[in-house]
């Protein structure tokens, strides 16, 4: 008997779905029908589907508002870009300029530490305690190869080997992290922002601002390079 009746009510709902217009055509069978609301009062089909509408409706405009506070952001970020890659330009100095890099970074993304390794090991001796210098074939970068070959920016967790590295004895707070290659599949470095909220970074976060900033960055170490290195760059 249960599964006569649950094949009668496929064979129901199968014909209610072909024939959209069957209570058009019989609307005392629409008047006649009573859903149990969450409440337990019964209700009619029609304030189902208006109380299905109204939810519809109040997720829509909540999906909506996050797109116009993501936009807002975004637009604030990119402003925030043109003003630092103008106060950067204006910057001769090496130790000068990954100072207010750095400051810049920290505090538009509410992150919590920063270290950028660079290949260049000159400039890096030049640059600050937030940058290290390293050769591209030194065994502690190999760990990082794939992803400056994914040439893009990687959000999300580094593994405890990559961040004890990275930021030394800080890096067991180190929660999330967003992993820049600086120049072509990272062929100038790399670039670390980590902070101690899980959630700060994650996969899938905008990172246009960080993208074009990079550029920034392998413009003025391009400056640095003998202009025969540059050429051949």
């Amino acid at each position: 008997m249960s599964d006569d009746k649950t094949s009668l009510k496929k064979v129901v709902a199968s014909y209610l779905l072909k024939h959209p217009d069957f209570f058009d055509d019989n609307p005392e069978v629409l008047e006649a029908i009573e859903l149990n609301h969450r409440s337990g009062a019964a209700v009619s089909l029609i304030e189902r589907q208006v109380e299905q509408l109204r939810s519809s409706n109040e997720e829509t405009s909540r999906q909506l508002q996050r797109l116009i506070q993501v936009a807002a952001e975004n637009e604030k970020l990119m402003s925030r870009l043109h003003q630092l890659t103008l106060e950067l330009l204006m910057i001769d100095s090496k130790l000068e300029f990954f100072t207010h890099l750095g400051n810049s970074l920290l505090n538009d993304f509410n992150a919590d530490i920063l270290r950028i390794c660079l290949f260049d090991q000159e400039s890096a001796a030049l640059a600050g305690e937030d940058v290290m210098g390293i050769s591209n074939d030194d065994p502690a970068i190999e760990p990082f190869q794939s992803l400056m070959e994914k040439n893009q920016t990687v959000c999300g967790r580094l593994n405890e080997s990559k961040l004890n590295f990275l930021f030394g004895t800080k890096g067991r707070w180190v929660q999330s992290t967003v992993l820049i290659p600086l120049g072509d599949k990272g062929s100038d470095g790399i670039m670390v922002i980590g902070s101690s909220d899980p959630g700060r970074f994650y996969p899938g976060m905008g990172t246009l601002f960080l993208d074009l900033l990079a550029n920034v960055i392998s413009a003025n170490l391009a400056e640095s390079k003998p202009e025969a290195q540059r050429r051949s760059a």
